[in-house]
């Protein structure tokens, strides 16, 4: 969802993006660029920028102008170490715009600043963090859930200012 409340659209196979009002009507589309092989999630940030998350040759996630050219990148080639992530899937934004990304294969969440510096989160539960693959952050209550592929259950993390306080 954008700031102006639209709704935005990945496809997958084509490489674009899409905004649509939440009454489906089109605002535009824009092509990513060729480097960017299937994205799987978009935000907004509040000045107009997209952060996305992709797969293909490169896991990663980038920061996109307002064009759908990319500004700067995280990750590279898969793998386990902090630069690098595998399968990144989801994102968040917090108030202060830090981006969470639900790094799927390698079990764990990472805090990346505007940036692109990364840290992991911290989430402790039972047996660990089992695939995440779905997030949503409610900022008005400071509720973080985020929704496990294997696990088979929704983590739900109250009173949360932003994702750099675990």
């Amino acid at each position: 969802m954008t700031s102006a409340k639209n709704v935005l659209v990945v496809i997958q196979w084509e490489c674009k993006l899409q905004e649509f009002t939440t009454h489906g009507t089109l605002l535009q589309t824009i092509q990513l660029q060729r480097d960017i092989e299937r994205p799987r999630r978009v935000v907004e940030l509040s000045n107009g920028q997209f952060v996305i998350s992709h797969i293909g040759r490169h896991h990663r996630v980038c920061l996109l102008d307002v064009e759908g050219g990319v500004v700067r990148s995280y990750g590279e080639a898969w793998g386990s170490d902090l630069t690098k992530m595998d399968w990144p899937g989801d994102l968040a934004v917090d108030k202060r715009e830090n981006i969470l990304v639900a790094d799927e294969f390698n079990n764990r969440l990472l805090v990346l600043r505007r940036s692109l510096f990364a840290r992991e989160m911290s989430v402790i539960v039972d047996g660990g963090l089992r695939r995440p693959s779905s997030l949503w952050y409610d900022k008005s209550r400071g509720r973080l859930y985020i929704g496990e592929r294997y696990g088979r259950r929704v983590i739900i993390i109250d009173y949360l200012k932003d994702f750099t306080t675990l």
